[in-house]
């Protein structure tokens, strides 16, 4: 079970098990000795954000949540003078592309981010934990709590695991980490990119703020972009 899911976080735009030095939290930290998160005041940070929970009424992609979770994003950013560049809400998770100034910069932006989504989808009060029908969620299908390997606190927690991130060079690995978060902010509003892509297409342009544009199947000699 473990090798599967350590499988599936290796599918991570730019994460090889050369760039894994560069990572921390999610799937890779679990079970093992904690150890410094590596980070680099010059370069960005691929974030993603995790829960097994957020999904129904309590899908960060609720019209009730939303705008409330990339409200809470914005003002966080200017709070602590973290650059966002790019920004997916796909409902069970959150992908971010930022970049920190400073480490007690980087540390206060994640730690309001990651507490203020979960109180504002659970209804829970700082110094408090979840709701009790959250904290029971061990009978329902999915639930992580029991699970072999799943830290106790991420089985009380809103999160599943310690928030991943990955230092992202600039250049190719910036552009491949910046297209894949975009794809998963379509994807989670239900614009299925990835099987255009399975098809043959070729997505000329996607981003934050634009459509995207899918053109004729790629010929023989061309992969999707």
């Amino acid at each position: 079970m473990r090798r599967k899911r350590q499988e599936h976080q290796l599918t991570l735009p730019g994460l090889t098990k050369r760039t894994r030095i560069l990572a921390h939290g999610g799937d890779l930290t679990q079970g093992k000795r904690k150890t410094a998160r590596p980070f680099d005041r010059k370069q960005a940070l691929h974030v993603v954000l995790r829960s097994s929970k957020a999904r129904g009424e309590r899908s960060l992609l609720h019209p009730r949540h939303c705008n409330h979770v990339r409200a809470l994003t914005k003002r966080l950013e200017e709070r602590w003078g973290v650059t966002v560049y790019r920004y997916a809400n796909a409902g069970n998770h959150l992908h971010l592309l930022v970049r920190a100034r400073t480490r007690p910069a980087w540390q206060g932006f994640i730690r309001e981010l990651s507490g203020g989504i979960a109180m504002l989808v659970t209804g829970a009060r700082k110094g408090h934990g979840l709701p009790r029908e959250m904290a029971g969620l061990s009978r329902e299908k999915g639930s992580l709590r029991g699970k072999k390997g799943v830290a106790e606190s991420a089985q009380r927690g809103f999160w599943d695991h310690l928030v991943f991130t990955r230092i992202v060079g600039y250049g190719r690995d910036f552009a491949g980490v910046a297209r894949y978060v975009c794809t998963n902010l379509w994807e989670g509003l239900g614009v299925p990119v990835r099987k255009y892509l399975a098809r043959g297409y070729r997505v000329l342009e996607i981003s934050e703020e634009g459509a995207m544009l899918v053109t004729q199947r790629a010929g023989p000699q061309k992969s999707p972009v």
